[in-house]
């Protein structure tokens, strides 16, 4: 479960470009959207700047302006409630794939730990690579790549559970840079601006005086 996160620190950019992380980028997203859900609408969807908004942070790139979060609106949090729901129910009733049949670009279910805890819980995932007995997958919810065994990944071709399209798009700081601390979890509160200038889909944030980084 999302939650809070410790105090993080953010560091002013300088006036040099960053490179858009591989997971971030449109050609991946795409062929993502093409393998789980069948459907590229996602894409277009996440692409208006809203304003104001309050976003949950799911993953970082530390020394970059670039995250994946949640927007915290009342459609991505019933969709979340009913995901997490259908996933918990799911998922001791899901075999465990045979390492023949784990395939580069299949969907499937996996353990995700986000934070330091070590505590996971069972998320949906596309398998990027697999090398050896071990398998690369992107949590398709968090924008959390991982490195896990090739004998833990389950099941999850069913068409009924790739409905919900992915709950966490990438973001990009507008002015600023995340420190190494970490923040999974945490609640930001801004406004959504414009998109990046190559990758459309990647939407600028720019942080309010609200967030108390200090507390």
């Amino acid at each position: 479960m999302l939650c809070c996160g410790s105090p993080f620190t953010v560091k002013e950019a300088n006036s040099f470009g960053y490179a858009v992380p591989m997971e971030m980028r449109s050609a991946l997203l795409l062929q993502m959207l093409k393998d789980c859900f069948l459907d590229l609408n996602w894409m277009a969807s996440v692409t208006k700047p809203i304003g104001k908004a309050v976003v949950v942070v799911t993953d970082t790139v530390p020394k970059t302006p670039f995250f994946w979060a949640i927007h915290r609106s009342e459609e991505t949090l019933a969709n979340m409630h009913k995901l997490f729901s259908i996933l918990a129910e799911a998922e001791s009733k899901r075999p465990f794939l045979a390492k023949h049949n784990v395939k580069r670009g299949m969907r499937c279910l996996a353990e995700c730990v986000l934070d330091e805890s070590g505590e996971g819980a069972w998320n949906r995932c596309w398998i990027l690579e697999v090398i050896g007995v071990h398998a690369v997958v992107l949590f398709v919810d968090y924008g959390h790549s991982a490195i896990v065994p090739v004998m833990s990944l389950r099941s999850l071709d069913d068409d009924t559970f790739w409905v919900i399209p992915p709950l966490s798009q990438p973001f990009m700081l507008q002015e600023d840079v995340f420190s190494f601390q970490r923040i999974i979890g945490r609640l930001l509160q801004g406004n959504i601006t414009k998109a990046h200038t190559d990758e459309p889909h990647i939407l600028r944030f720019s942080l309010s005086a609200e967030n108390n980084f200090s507390a």
